[in-house]
């Protein structure tokens, strides 16, 4: 049997009472659109199983899916509902996209055991930056007054809006506004100092009540969990192996402890057209959506000025690494060492199916730095094509740092070239 397998180590749980009229839809539309971190058109129903349990003992189905709860979840509330005229507001950088939803005040930081926050900047920022980050950083509130949202610091981070100094007195954003992070011992103001990292925000007036959903309250309680899913595996397994032989393997397969505090569910969807009040919960039973957590990491995206539909994507982890730039030696045979192959683009840029033989196979190194979380390009020591970063002709001993904005032309002169990239240094979520 295949069974899906997801690791929860975080979880919150709300106490909802609903009236019969509801369905399981409009309450994970609601949900949705409270919680920064969910966005589900349904919920899924979660069953307790036994470590001593077998597969065959339980009514498992094609598509239902386990997850293994390492902590008890932490008693949450919800916000109050959105009201026409209220104001949303939205952070972003790259394809990391949050929102406020229905909170009224958000913290913004990094979580741990102890303390949650709103706005997890692990989303924003790569993990060999955020020990420069205050785990509380900043506070947003909505004044429901003014319907105006204030930004205040609340750690020793260094933070600019619009170039004025975040301090602890607040102060009104705009409809848009770019929020900078600095370390705690950098001088925002001094040019020479780069931000960890640049995220906009901006707000988004509620128009009318179409545009909200609103809950019908009743008399019968629903216990509703919200679980952030981190490692995940496909499992092929007999229907006689018991569920605590399961936790146990998926333990050595992911090289991690698992506390003995930790309880098996299974999940199954509920269709969204299901009336909450056809579920009738068992004791250790709840309703269940995923809180779609995801982490940054630094990326490099190099645009193809030719074509801009083609976009090369570098991914920067935990650990230096390089990447080539170049391409396949033959038009038929690639090059797996590439993490980069111009082909595409020399050949469709001139309409010669030769073209790609213009430059050199290992043409230009790129590499990340991380403790710096930075990216440098310099170009290969027996390249036959020269290499220009903006204006500048890259050698083959010195690396020059990239920015968001810089071209990399590659050809014999700046404007005599056989193919330009434009660089993007932004977030991707994992």
């Amino acid at each position: 049997m295949r069974v899906s397998a997801k690791l929860v180590r975080q979880r919150q749980s709300y106490s909802l009472s609903l009236g019969d009229g509801m369905r399981v839809g409009n309450v994970a539309r609601y949900l949705s659109q409270q919680e920064s971190y969910i966005d589900t058109g349904t919920l899924e129903l979660a069953r307790p199983v036994q470590p001593t349990q077998r597969l065959q003992d339980v009514d498992i189905q094609a598509g239902d899916r386990l997850i293994i709860t390492t902590s008890k979840p932490t008693p949450a509330e919800l916000p109050s509902p959105l009201n026409p005229g209220d104001k949303i507001i939205r952070l972003s950088m790259g394809d990391v996209d949050v929102s406020s939803r229905g909170k009224k005040v958000l913290s913004i930081g990094k979580p741990d055991s102890n303390r949650d926050v709103d706005i997890d900047l692990r989303n924003f920022i790569s993990p060999k930056q955020l020990n420069y980050v205050s785990r509380d950083t900043m506070r947003l509130e909505f004044d429901e007054r003014s319907k105006t949202w204030y930004a205040s610091r609340t750690g020793r981070t260094r933070l600019l809006i619009n170039e004025y100094e975040l301090t602890a007195d607040r102060i009104p954003l705009g409809d848009s506004s770019l929020l900078k992070i600095y370390r705690a011992n950098e001088e925002p103001t001094n040019p020479a100092f780069r931000p960890l990292v640049e995220i906009k925000m901006e707000t988004e007036t509620v128009q009318s009540r179409d545009d909200i959903v609103y809950l019908e309250g009743g008399n019968t309680p629903y216990r509703i969990q919200a679980g952030v899913e981190r490692e995940s595996a496909a499992l092929n397994v007999s229907e006689n192996v018991p569920f605590g032989q399961i936790i146990t393997g998926l333990a050595a397969h992911m090289n991690m402890d698992i506390n003995t505090e930790y309880e098996i569910y299974i999940l199954r969807l509920i269709p969204p057209l299901t009336p909450v009040k056809e579920i009738v919960l068992g004791s250790d039973e709840f309703l269940y959506a995923a809180r779609s957590q995801s982490y940054a990491m630094n990326m490099l995206i190099l645009q193809d000025l030719a074509n801009a539909e083609r976009k090369y994507e570098l991914i920067g982890g935990p650990e230096d690494d390089i990447k080539l730039i170049g391409r396949r030696p033959e038009s038929a045979i690639e090059d797996p060492e590439l993490e980069v192959d111009l082909y595409n683009s020399l050949v469709e840029r001139t309409g010669n199916p030769n073209a790609f033989k213009n430059i050199s196979r290992r043409q230009l190194r790129v590499f990340y730095r991380a403790t710096e979380n930075t990216w440098w390009a310099q170009a290969e020591e027996r390249a036959s094509v020269p290499v220009f970063i903006n204006n500048t002709r890259a050698a083959s001993g010195t690396p020059i740092q990239l920015t968001s904005g810089d071209v990399i032309s590659i050809g014999a002169t700046v404007d005599n070239y056989a193919a330009r990239l434009e660089v993007e240094i932004t977030a991707k979520a994992d």
